[in-house]
């Protein structure tokens, strides 16, 4: 790689880092949140300290996903400090969190592939890692699982796209596949999306593979057990849509992210894929780097379709924990982008179209960063309202302690938090200055 690329990466990943590690340390604190007090204290850690964790119980079910690389990441963290500490883990996650666009840029930068008005495609991508609108995924260690899908699904992606004819990487795109699956329950879009890219390569080459076709195949299979493994939860039901005309509803919500509501805007968003592609299709110009980001959009698309089915009964926002899904979607928008300023930089009536992707892009991360803010500072004093509240009951052992508000205790059930509260393995693993 040049010089000016090292810079560039070294820049990139510097930024984000700082910029997470600043929202980690300002609001993220040590007391393990909701889901971590089942899934991660009594039925993964408890275990693993009185010597009756079982290997199958790191893929077990956690609500609709199986978590599978995020208990391995809180049993390395846990057996490395000696203390169940939400914050270690947030600060963690950084570097988990960072690994996705070191990859993204490692891989275009070893394609040649940025220069010119590409360079832009590192404003949405320090965008994207760097503001807190997921600050769900951002203040709480556990949440590690969608940075570990989104990493699996970009090197599926590249290995499609670099060794497409490599039955080593078609192995590892497979092995991948069913890593997503056993990461979220949106992991089975991953496959699709690979089997996406192959498509892709067919259609660029006026030729059907044999090999693609097979692989095309066995992928569509892993969605398909990964949906049959998927467990069935009858409280979310309540959550999917009713009616194609509530999921339309809620994809005008969800292609329009970060703004909230707007056909204009998703159209804005999305198109720059959705135009250029086919056009590079059609006259055979799609490079590996396009590739890749179309099989980032793609996978990013359906994402959204999934989401807009699943929680889409009478949305109106976007969950927080829910937007990285469309990081990748977003980046891959932005490149193509760049691609088409690119092509039309002698046409200046034209080229400055491009440019509307990003001015949209970054306005609508202004105009939501205030709102984004206020969630923060809300989510860190509900925190420390539920420390408090811990503290308090750890050092009295007063049960009404915790009969308070919900969020302003650290679990929806203050009976069952007081028996996790009292079990001696997990108060032991507590950090320190709860009971002080």
């Amino acid at each position: 790689m040049s010089l000016r690329n090292i810079l560039a990466l070294l820049a990139t990943l510097l930024i984000i880092a700082a910029a997470r590690l600043y929202f980690v340390e300002t609001f993220a604190i040590p007391l393990p949140y909701w889901d971590q007090w089942d899934a991660e204290g009594d039925f993964l850690l408890r275990p693993w300290i009185e010597g009756r964790l079982e290997p199958h119980n790191l893929w077990q079910p956690h609500n609709e996903h199986r978590i599978f690389p995020t208990r391995l990441l809180s049993l390395v963290v846990f057996n490395f400090t000696g203390i169940w500490d939400n914050l270690v883990e947030a600060r963690v996650n950084i570097l988990v969190a960072a690994c996705i666009p070191l990859v993204i840029l490692l891989f275009l930068m070893r394609q040649k592939a940025m220069y010119g008005p590409r360079w832009l495609v590192l404003v949405v991508i320090i965008a994207q890692f760097s503001l807190p609108f997921a600050y769900e995924n951002l203040l709480v260690g556990f949440q590690s699982q969608f940075y570990f899908l989104i990493i699996f699904t970009v090197f599926a992606i590249i290995l499609a796209v670099v060794y497409p004819g490599s039955l080593f990487a078609m192995a590892g795109v497979l092995v991948l596949s069913w890593l997503s699956v056993l990461t979220m329950a949106s992991g089975i879009l991953t496959p699709l999306a690979a089997a996406g890219v192959y498509a892709l390569q067919g259609i660029q080459r006026r030729r059907v593979d044999r090999r693609h076709m097979v692989l095309a195949v066995l992928l569509a299979g892993l969605s398909v057990v990964g949906y049959s493994i998927m467990p069935q939860i009858e409280a979310n039901q309540i959550y999917r849509s009713r009616s194609i005309p509530e999921m339309w509803r809620a994809m005008q919500y969800i292609l329009a992210w970060p703004f909230s509501k707007s056909w204009a805007a998703a159209a804005a968003l999305w198109i720059p894929a959705l135009g250029m592609v086919p056009w590079l299709l059609r006259v055979r110009r799609l490079t590996p780097a396009d590739m890749f980001m179309a099989g980032c959009v793609m996978w990013s698309l359906v994402q959204a379709i999934a989401i807009a089915y699943g929680r889409g009964q009478e949305m109106n926002g976007v969950s927080s924990r829910y937007t990285e899904l469309f990081t990748p979607g977003l980046i891959g928008n932005a490149w193509f982008a760049a691609r088409f300023i690119q092509i039309n930089i002698m046409t200046r009536r034209i080229a400055w179209l491009g440019m509307v992707f990003f001015f949209l892009l970054m306005m609508g991360h202004v105009i939501r960063l205030s709102n984004d803010m206020r969630a923060v500072y809300r989510s860190y004093e509900l925190s420390l309202k539920q420390e408090s509240n811990v503290r308090k009951y750890l050092k009295t052992g007063d049960a009404s302690v915790l009969v308070q508000p919900r969020f302003e205790i650290p679990y929806p059930d203050s009976v069952r938090l007081r028996g996790l509260l009292d079990n001696p393995t997990l108060r032991n693993i507590l950090p320190p200055h709860l009971s002080r």
